[in-house]
């Protein structure tokens, strides 16, 4: 009820009815003799006594999963699993991820979350995401990082683009926009550090949008340069239709890295995260 902000989401998460739970918390409220939640607004929120008992619980759930996720067997484990990840995850690699997890633990279930890194981390600190795959773009304090691989990046264009640039006087201003995710994007971050260092950019040619597909459309209907990943857009290179072309920034492989708060950490946790290190492949699209 804390997580969610109301009864009613709390029971859909839990599988069970607004009722049941109203009931549980009235007897939680007995027993302690005091409101553990203030209805008064519009989200419910914790009462000081309500605050502390939340956080014990926490703390003792933690412990129990910690504990069982050291001692039952790998086909035994029952529990849920958030994860979340990015765009470029969700289309490389993480349906080969997710397979793999089933083959191992057939019985965890795994709930898939895709958003811009920094939503990501927001969740995973609120717990509301157990784990998250995300570049690295700063430092996480609080969170186990494990690195799981590099993704190839590169400046990308349509070859009509690429044309214009090479007929381009070196003395004459950069003309050509520049397409980005948007600032919430761990990519977009490590786009904006590499065009600080582009002293012959202007800021006044810079596209964003707030997913890769998008991105990637616009960079092939020849609007702009892109830093994009060449594995997942191995077929578009090989075919033509996308070309790299120099900026005269870097473009350098982004690592990608998994987190986790640190409390969080278990042997079932350890194995997640091996788990995806094998599976960690920026090379392809997953419906290649």
């Amino acid at each position: 009820i804390a997580k969610t902000g109301s009864f009613v989401n709390a029971a859909e998460q839990l599988h069970t009815t607004q009722a049941g739970i109203s009931k549980r918390i009235k007897e939680i409220e007995q027993i302690v003799g005091e409101s553990l939640f203030d209805r008064s607004g519009r989200k419910v929120r914790l009462t000081a006594k309500g605050t502390v008992l939340a956080q014990g619980a926490q703390s003792l759930l933690r412990q129990r999963q910690a504990l069982m996720d050291e001692l039952v067997e790998p086909q035994y484990i029952n529990r849920v699993v958030n994860i979340g990840v990015t765009e470029l995850v969700s289309s490389t690699w993480l349906s080969r991820y997710l397979i793999a997890l089933h083959a191992r633990f057939p019985q965890l279930s795994i709930r898939p979350h895709v958003d811009f890194s920094a939503d990501l981390l927001m969740k995973a600190d609120a717990q509301l995401l157990d784990l998250i795959v995300i570049p690295r773009f700063s430092e996480q304090p609080g969170f186990v990082r494990c690195e799981l691989g590099a993704a190839q990046f590169e400046w990308l264009a349509s070859p009509a683009v690429q044309a214009q640039l090479a007929r381009r006087s070196a003395e004459l201003p950069w003309e050509t926009p520049l397409l980005m995710q948007g600032n919430g994007s761990g990519l977009g971050v490590i786009t904006e550090r590499y065009l600080q260092e582009g002293t012959h950019l202007g800021r006044n040619q810079i596209l964003r949008t707030n997913s890769l597909l998008p991105l990637v459309g616009m960079t092939l209907a020849g609007q702009g340069v892109s830093f994009l990943p060449t594995g997942y857009l191995r077929q578009e290179l090989d075919a033509g239709r996308l070309v790299p072309v120099d900026t005269g920034m870097r473009s350098e492989p982004v690592v990608y890295d998994m987190l986790y708060r640190q409390e969080l950490q278990s042997e079932l946790f350890h194995q997640l995260t091996a788990l995806a290190r094998e599976c960690c492949d920026f090379g392809s699209s997953f419906l290649a």
